[in-house]
């Protein structure tokens, strides 16, 4: 039996320095991956609280469209043939970062028996400019009517 060959170390060390050059780069390209996704996560996270808020802002405004026209305190309603509410001009108005749009329109208006009713149909549209150029917009849109009975004698005459 013949001795085995006596290996010199120095063949030996360009393995574990290949081994060491492939390692920190899978190291590396993981972390390069990590960070974007963390990034990507951080930009969704901004979207959604600028989503939120914009749809807040188009809620007060729909809200506010509906005290203008509901008419909580009986302004119009002098007697009870007094005319109903009429829509308001469209709005924008700034605050809170947000640019929010109101506008109303009175779709339907009818008699029946003594009530006179009219539909109202208001838009709220909110917009709020985000990173990067992106701009987050919500819209919301309710309807409602105003009811008032020509036949009752004490305010606020309606139904």
């Amino acid at each position: 039996m013949s001795p085995r060959p006596n290996r010199s170390p120095a063949l030996q060390r360009g393995v574990s320095v290949l081994a060491a050059v492939f390692f920190l780069l899978l190291f590396g390209l993981l972390a390069a991956l990590m960070a974007n996704v963390i990034s990507v996560t951080h930009s969704a996270a901004a979207e959604d609280v600028l989503g939120a808020r914009a749809y807040q802002a188009a809620r007060g405004g729909a809200e506010w469209g509906l005290y203008q026209v509901l008419d909580p305190t009986n302004a119009t309603a002098t007697g009870p043939t007094a005319a109903l509410p009429t829509c308001f001009a469209a709005t924008s108005v700034p605050g809170l970062g947000a640019t929010v749009s109101v506008s109303c329109a009175a779709s339907v208006s009818y008699t029946e028996g003594s009530k006179s009713i009219r539909i109202y149909r208001i838009t709220s549209t909110a917009t709020i400019p985000g990173p990067a150029g992106l701009t987050v917009e919500r819209s919301i849109e309710v309807t409602t009517e105003k009811c008032r009975d020509t036949a009752s004698t004490v305010a606020p005459f309606g139904c």
